[in-house]
């Protein structure tokens, strides 16, 4: 029997309330946690700019007897420097929709859902497109794979910059309801 996606977040809902510190948990850490992710975020939206517009424009310019290895340090390097902020963004994430879609923060789900969106489209096409580009130019230089690899990248880092807006937004969001509860509180 196929289950539809409401009834996945459903069993995921029911599966939550029996834990309710869990629940509680993310609510109490929601500013750390929307701080976390958008932080995380914007790193990942300034490394990819600083790719597509310095760094894979540079491929074609390094020259045939040392691209390959250039190519593998690249490959190499980057995958290292960006595997913790990718896995930080991608956990806060979850955590921003658990409380946007499960939890009491329906003013989060907007915002959460489009940063979703745009992060499924980077993910998307980092293993569709980019990483298969960089392996096909793991063998040398090729213009057709370059310009592939650069269409490619302009759309994720368009998609990144998408989650990026909308990981302020959320922030926003999360600061201004938490000026307003205060101020609520003050008067009370």
């Amino acid at each position: 029997m196929k289950s539809t996606c409401a009834q996945d977040l459903f069993a995921i809902n029911n599966h939550l309330s029996r834990y309710p510190h869990g629940m509680s948990v993310l609510q109490r850490y929601t500013r750390s946690l929307v701080i976390a992710h958008m932080a995380s975020t914007l790193f990942m939206v300034g490394m990819i700019w600083t790719i597509h517009y310095v760094h894979y424009p540079l491929f074609a310019h390094v020259g045939e007897s040392t691209y390959i290895a250039f190519q593998s340090e690249h490959v190499n390097r980057i995958g290292k420097l960006l595997l913790l902020p990718w896995l930080i963004e991608g956990i806060t994430l979850l955590g921003v929709l658990i409380l946007a879609f499960l939890g009491n923060r329906r003013d989060l789900r907007l915002p959460a859902f489009l940063n979703g969106v745009g992060m499924a489209i980077a993910l998307v096409i980092s293993g569709v497109w980019s990483a298969p580009a960089h392996g096909d130019l793991a063998d040398g230089f090729d213009a057709a794979i370059h310009d592939r690899l650069m269409t490619a990248n302009l759309v994720r880092t368009l998609a990144w910059t998408l989650s990026g807006v909308c990981a302020v937004w959320i922030l926003a969001r999360v600061w201004s309801s938490e000026i307003r509860n205060s101020r609520i509180t003050a008067e009370s």
